[in-house]
């Protein structure tokens, strides 16, 4: 299968469905991923991570997991609209690159960039066989809650891994190191309780055609 993840921002990807891009690729599947957003944000757009930066953090990681990073323009962080440009060209992505499975953001997060790159996603890859939508923030409210029903499952010696891929992003890791491990190490682990291992990423399906692993 040709497998394409997407994420609103660097290190979105990272949280909510590496290990399982990592578990793809090493079953010989081939791996591509696509950043919509900048990671400067704040009144100036000065705050977060330089662009240059953020890629060479993000090429790393990719690096890492195995998979094929396809650089586009990337949008302000915190204004991502829904627009047919960026709707086209993600379509022509999943044409070129003849995609068979989408990672993508979940419906129901509260995070603004987040959510309009599932609405985005849902129109340009209508025709991808494979919708998976994951969780990367635990952003949602009392409306919606996260209810994953695929589970990807990674031992301990597994899982060390995303704590390295995180950290390629040494800024962000440094700040938000003892955040993201009460609420995705955490989280990973009580799924990795109900799937019989010791974590796992979870996933709610859109969408499941002919799927194997």
């Amino acid at each position: 299968m040709n497998i394409l993840a997407i994420g609103a921002h660097w290190d979105d990807i990272e949280l909510g469905c590496s290990l399982t891009l990592k578990k793809l690729k090493e079953k010989g599947h081939e791996i591509f991923t696509v950043v919509v957003c900048s990671s400067q944000y704040g009144k100036n757009e000065d705050e977060g991570m330089k662009e240059d930066d953020a890629l060479e953090c993000g090429l790393k990681s990719f690096d890492i997991i195995g998979a094929n990073y396809i650089p586009t323009e990337k949008e302000p962080n915190s204004k991502l609209v829904y627009n047919k440009k960026i709707m086209q060209d993600m379509e022509i992505i999943a044409s070129n690159k003849k995609i068979d499975c989408v990672f993508t953001h979940w419906f129901g997060d509260v995070n603004t960039d987040h959510k309009t790159t599932w609405e985005i996603s849902r129109t340009a890859f209508r025709n991808v066989k494979n919708f998976f939508m994951y969780q990367s923030n635990s952003y949602s409210d009392n409306v919606n809650s996260f209810k994953p029903n695929y589970y990807f499952s990674f031992s301990n010696e597994e899982y060390k891994i995303k704590e390295k891929l995180l950290s390629q992003y040494i800024n962000e890791w440094n700040r938000r190191k003892d955040r993201w491990s009460r609420e995705i190490f955490e989280r990973e682990r009580y799924w990795g309780h109900i799937s019989g291992n010791d974590y796992a990423e979870g996933f709610q399906t859109g969408k499941l055609v002919d799927f194997f692993v």
